[in-house]
């Protein structure tokens, strides 16, 4: 990894597309030209970045397989939002997920005099009746787990009939339990997300989730994913969420190098790289739920971590009146 700008690299692209575009004009119509002419734009967007490249950035590589990647990676975009804002009187940052604030106010460049405001939620409490199940679902205990939420979601939707989304932190974890739950042939209807779906596929998924059905309908899909931002099934199209887990990245090169970036910053590392954006995911799953003041359903967070002070201070205000579910 390389922390100083990477002059002699992006030296290397300039020579190269000088090359490519010598040959692509007396080429263009040759075998392997597209495949070139793909590069040569992957290439030139390398070295406009680059131009960008100060202290927050870091430049790795990584084998894979076959394969050899280099990344210029930007680990903290709050100078850039600042000069990208430079132009304008004022700038508005509006979401329902901005919490905590201080981290937000952080990653998107705020200064110590910009404003900031919360505004309590227009949806009352009494709209969503909250569970919390404590079970682990780290890594570790995952495989230990797959029965328990199959039991969960059994105990939950045993003699209720509507549409329910379970979220999951990863496909993997979501197909393990998907594949118990099927075994246990209960009396629910189920449609699963796969990977790389087609807009057409994407529609008759959430076509699916019909108001007044008269059967029970569970989906199965990850967080972070297609179906747990910006989608709105109002009234009897969304009876419930389940949401599995604290929605913690995977562990990985990019997580742990903005990990050691904010602890140099005297910041909470591992929360910056793990805690905050896995919370996020959480709130925008469950926040599938409530779309109007018209709505009511149930919201199940099952993971033990809920139950620790660190994490309840990341839930809205609307989901702390919560009830506990026993073993």
């Amino acid at each position: 990894m390389e922390k100083d700008d990477p002059e002699e690299l992006v030296q290397e692209f300039r020579d190269f597309m000088a090359y490519a575009e010598k040959y692509l004009v007396l080429n263009k119509d040759k075998t392997g030209a597209e495949e070139l002419l793909e590069t040569y734009f992957a290439v030139q967007s390398f070295i406009r970045i680059s131009q960008l490249y100060d202290e927050r950035f870091i430049t790795y590589f990584q084998k894979q397989r076959n394969d050899f990647h280099i990344k210029m990676f930007c680990l903290d975009p709050s100078n850039l939002l600042q000069k990208a804002g430079k132009g304008f009187k004022s700038r508005i940052f509006f979401s329902a997920t901005l919490q905590p604030l201080n981290y937000f106010k952080d990653m998107l460049g705020f200064k110590p005099d910009d404003y900031t405001i919360s505004i309590p939620s227009p949806f009352s409490k009494g709209q969503a009746e909250v569970y919390i199940k404590p079970l682990s679902t780290r890594f570790r205990d995952r495989g230990e787990s797959l029965q328990p939420i199959v039991d969960i979601i059994k105990e939950m939707l045993t003699g209720h009939t509507g549409n329910y989304l379970i979220f999951f932190p990863s496909y993997q974890y979501m197909e393990d339990v998907y594949k118990q739950f099927k075994g246990r042939d209960l009396p629910i209807k189920t449609i699963i997300q796969r990977t790389g779906m087609k807009e057409e596929e994407r529609e008759a998924f959430l076509e699916a989730f019909r108001p007044d059905a008269g059967d029970t309908l569970l989906g199965f899909a990850v967080m972070g994913g297609i179906f747990s931002e910006g989608i709105d099934l109002q009234g009897d199209r969304l009876n419930g969420v389940f949401v599995v887990g604290v929605g913690l990245p995977q562990i990985g090169l990019e997580r742990d190098i903005i990990k050691n970036y904010f602890r140099h910053q005297n910041k909470n590392g591992y929360d910056y790289a793990y805690t905050y954006p896995g919370m996020n995911k959480v709130l925008q799953a469950g926040g599938r739920l409530i779309r109007s003041e018209k709505d009511h359903g149930t919201i199940v967070l099952i993971d033990d971590r809920y139950l620790n002070k660190k994490y309840q201070a990341l839930l809205p205000e609307e989901w702390k009146d919560y009830k506990v579910l026993q073993n």
